[in-house]
């Protein structure tokens, strides 16, 4: 499966999706979103959930239609989506990326635009919605050829790359998320450092732990939060929220992307939690724009997440770190309701922090941007995720 070959059998990843990650059964409402470019593999899909008896939907949008609603659409008539609503009612989500270009897409939009934008769908309570619903969703990516120009990457290696993530071996991930989860879930200070001058402390509080690897099996469709009932392709990370105060340190950010341009070398200090003397070398007045168009909870400490996925790899100088990759570290700031936090801020945004060492009350779980552990999850075929 981690060949490029297996990136053309969109009939072969359609069944991994449905039966294996979604556990479609018949009789469900499957709704599938994405893009104009995403449409060989929503269509493979939709095929599959039918031949399983389910019932398919499929919502499709492009990249000029976003960008009408997100830079061309009067201001007066940002309101939050109507289909929302719509969705909330499906068994089952499967979404793929909506955009094939999203720096074309957000040029030219405002930093105040976008705030009223992540406001107003604050405002309408998705979020406490989604817990309470029934639905469950598999968030699957597809390789982009202008994501892949943007960054710079060499498209065969990144869209081989993104196919063998998505059929890594899952059993193996699933081993070490649940030794991972042990950890977090009974510890109480970790600790992250990097070589590039990252020194942080933050305490868990007993908060939930969510593991992403890949599968939704019958015990996770019954789970309360909609994060349990939630997995993405590639998969292969494990997150949660701390005691949003108790951050205190500093933060040095790998390069990364900010509405599409880069953002490089970004430093801030912790205090109390809250983001403060942040800079960048290069992109930070768009970044101080946009946070200073939220309130303050945008500035608090919100969640971090460590990947575990051997097959993702990233390319720290060209600003690509996919969370799933294992041993890639994750710090976000803002909301984190959904995560069991108590951060309400509008929106949230993350920083990548490549080659970090983690430990968990003393305990080292990533050096240097390597998993520490019993078991190494590695790439191979496919296999049954390890039943909980």
């Amino acid at each position: 499966m981690a060949s490029p070959v297996f990136g053309q059998n969109y009939e072969q990843i359609a069944k991994q999706i449905v039966n294996t990650s979604a556990g479609v059964k018949p009789g469900e409402l499957v709704m599938i979103t994405g893009g104009k470019h995403t449409m060989p593999l929503m269509e493979a899909i939709a095929v599959e959930v039918a031949r399983v008896g389910g019932q398919p939907e499929m919502m499709v949008n492009t990249d000029k239609v976003a960008h009408a609603i997100d830079v061309e659409m009067p201001e007066s008539a940002i309101q939050a989506s109507k289909s929302d609503n719509w969705l909330l009612q499906a068994d089952v989500l499967i979404t793929l990326p909506q955009l094939e270009d999203s720096k074309a897409v957000l040029a030219g939009i405002t930093p105040a635009r976008q705030a009223k934008f992540a406001k107003v769908a604050a405002d309408a309570g998705l979020s406490k919605k989604l817990d309470a619903a029934k639905i469950r969703g598999v968030f699957v990516s597809y390789p982009s050829k202008s994501l892949a120009a943007n960054q710079q990457l060499d498209y065969p290696s990144y869209e081989q790359m993104i196919w063998a993530g998505i059929g890594t071996d899952y059993t193996a991930v699933a081993t070490q998320a649940q030794q991972l989860k042990q950890l977090l879930t009974t510890g109480k200070k970790v600790h992250i450092t990097s070589p590039t001058g990252t020194n942080l402390t933050f305490q868990l509080a007993a908060r939930p732990v969510f593991v992403d690897d890949g599968v939704l099996t019958a015990a996770d469709q019954q789970e309360k939060l909609i994060y349990n009932r939630t997995a993405s392709l590639p998969g292969g990370r494990i997150y949660g929220t701390c005691q949003e105060t108790s951050a205190t340190g500093r933060l040095e950010a790998s390069p990364t992307t900010w509405n599409g341009k880069p953002m490089q070398g970004f430093k801030a200090e912790l205090k109390n939690g809250q983001l403060a003397n942040s800079r960048a070398d290069a992109g930070s007045e768009d970044f101080q724009k946009s946070l200073a168009s939220y309130d303050p909870g945008m500035m608090q400490l919100g969640y971090f997440s460590i990947g575990l996925n051997p097959a993702m790899k990233p390319q720290e100088q060209k600003g690509f770190n996919p969370s799933t990759a294992a041993g890639m570290v994750y710090l976000a700031i803002g909301n984190n309701e959904l995560l069991g936090g108590q951060n309400q801020a509008a929106t949230s945004y993350s920083f990548p922090i490549a080659n970090a060492t983690v430990e968990v009350d003393g305990t080292v779980v990533v050096r240097n941007g390597q998993l520490v552990s019993p078991t190494v999850a590695k790439a191979a075929p496919m296999g049954k995720k390890a039943q909980k």
